[in-house]
């Protein structure tokens, strides 16, 4: 008897998404965009400071304020500040120069460096893991927007490469986060989307095969610095099969979130 081996390409799936748009319109979602805060401006209290084309020294200095003229602060890179002149010139100052410089109140403005309260304000969240899928090696990715403290929206992307079989998946879901000031925060979430199976090869024909998938997850952020968290996380899938028995898979999963 002739033994039939066949290894199964990964095309694009289609009807994934029908119903992840249903979860989503379920969360009834509305993305509101935080309020700017007003550029604050301060007044020169030295000779001159110097004024960059970029945030680094390696930028030529192309202007000079001087003693009692006002600019403005735009935004912030690393230990540079993007300031405009009066004219309307605008350009990049170190972070040091800050000290030569007198704000509304008649003091030198504080610069604070970021920490966990400043990046748990921002509303986006991009992460990647690697993990144990029932004994096969999963990598996934997620995008999150938070939309109040607690409580984010995710897309979850994730494949699974076994001996026998590979998977891939996609999902999305809401995930509460009680205490989100905490260093060591944790959290819970549920998910829906859809499952394709791939088997690898066989010794009898095997067709692929696309199911729904509901999630239920518990984990844990780990505040590392900056912006950076350690991600640990166990998530319950349920397969929803065409078969007359679901299938149930547990996953641990450890990796770095970012947010931005």
């Amino acid at each position: 008897m002739r033994a039939a081996a066949r290894v199964v390409s990964a095309p694009a799936t289609r009807h994934l998404w029908a119903p992840l748009w249903l979860l989503a319109l379920s969360l009834g979602l509305v993305f509101a965009s935080p309020a700017q805060a007003k550029p604050l401006q301060v007044s020169v209290n030295s000779a001159y400071i110097d004024v960059y084309t970029g945030p680094g020294r390696g930028y030529p200095i192309f202007h000079v304020v001087e003693r009692g003229e006002q600019i403005t602060l735009l935004k912030r890179r690393t230990d540079w500040i993007k300031v405009e002149t009066r004219r309307g010139q605008q350009g990049w100052i170190q972070r040091e120069a800050l000290r030569h410089t007198l704000g509304p109140d008649g003091l030198p403005p504080t610069m604070v460096d970021p920490g966990q309260s400043d990046y748990l304000a921002r509303r986006f969240e991009l992460g990647v893991s690697v993990g144990d899928f029932a004994g096969a090696d999963s990598l996934n990715a997620s995008l999150g927007y938070r939309f109040t403290p607690q409580l984010t929206t995710e897309l979850r992307v994730g494949q699974n490469t076994g001996q026998y079989s590979d998977s891939r998946m996609a999902t999305l879901g809401l995930l509460h986060q009680p205490f989100p000031e905490w260093r060591v925060s944790p959290f819970f979430g549920i998910a829906a989307g859809r499952i394709k199976t791939l088997p690898s090869a066989t010794l009898v024909e095997a067709q692929d095969r696309e199911d729904n998938l509901l999630q239920a997850s518990l984990g844990t952020y780990v505040y590392l610095s900056r912006r950076f968290f350690l991600r640990v996380e166990y998530t319950n899938h349920q397969i929803l099969t065409s078969r007359e028995t679901n299938e149930e898979i547990n996953e641990w999963k450890l990796g770095f979130n970012v947010f931005f």
